[in-house]
């Protein structure tokens, strides 16, 4: 579309609402993104539904072909947990693309932010894209407070790291799933996936031991 030089004031509303759109797109997506955000958390305060044990986030995921009971509600039911009184959520709205961009996945990674920062998230699960997006400002925390030492020379061909911008410093705060994981067999993914906890998590405990018994269960 050619760049409109007539003065805004003399513009008809169909030019108005074109200049708007072409020049402020960006911004109108970042405030779509907030509200939409305020209006998910007034949403999980005020729902009668069952109270969260477990916030996991699966960017990128699949969620229309999982499985109905998934591994997190499994192991809710394993651990003994009232699933009436308490349950997991999964959220699968979130795609992002580390290599096209696009507003959709701008979008994506606001919202993701925005939940880490509030600690609406336990357990995220995305590609080395999203892990990087988190974890290079120090969102995420350190595998070492996640495993312990036996754990971390077991898994240590799957520890993830990502570089702080400012002081260059390796952070390992992600771990990799592989193809056989409890995440693929429930029909999120189709190939290995990281897992990471955010420093915010609020069931920091509960996400340490899920992701414990994702790793084992390969």
């Amino acid at each position: 579309m050619e760049r409109i030089k007539t003065p805004f004031r003399e513009m008809t509303i169909k030019q108005k609402l074109e200049h708007i759109w072409e020049y402020y797109k960006p911004v109108i997506f970042g405030i779509a993104a907030g509200i939409a955000l305020i209006i998910y958390i007034i949403y999980k305060v005020l729902s009668p539904d069952p109270d969260a044990a477990l916030n996991v986030t699966l960017v990128n995921a699949n969620g229309y072909e999982a499985a109905e009971e998934n591994c997190f509600i499994r192991y809710l039911k394993d651990q003994g947990y009232d699933l009436t009184a308490e349950t997991a959520y999964i959220n699968t709205s979130l795609a992002i693309d580390g290599e096209r961009g696009g507003q959709a996945s701008a979008t994506s990674m606001q919202v993701l932010s925005a939940m880490v920062m509030v600690g609406e998230i336990d357990l995220l699960a995305g590609d080395a894209y999203t892990l990087q997006l988190m974890g290079s400002g120090g969102g995420l925390l350190p595998v070492d407070q996640i495993l312990s030492s036996q754990q971390l020379k077991e898994y240590e061909d799957r520890l993830y790291s990502v570089e702080n911008p400012e002081t260059g410093e390796q952070l390992v705060c992600g771990i990799w799933l592989g193809e056989n994981s409890l995440l693929v067999q429930d029909g999120y993914y189709y190939d290995k996936v990281l897992v990471g906890i955010p420093y915010t998590a609020v069931h920091q405990e509960l996400a340490i031991e899920m992701l414990t018994y994702l790793l084992e269960q390969e």
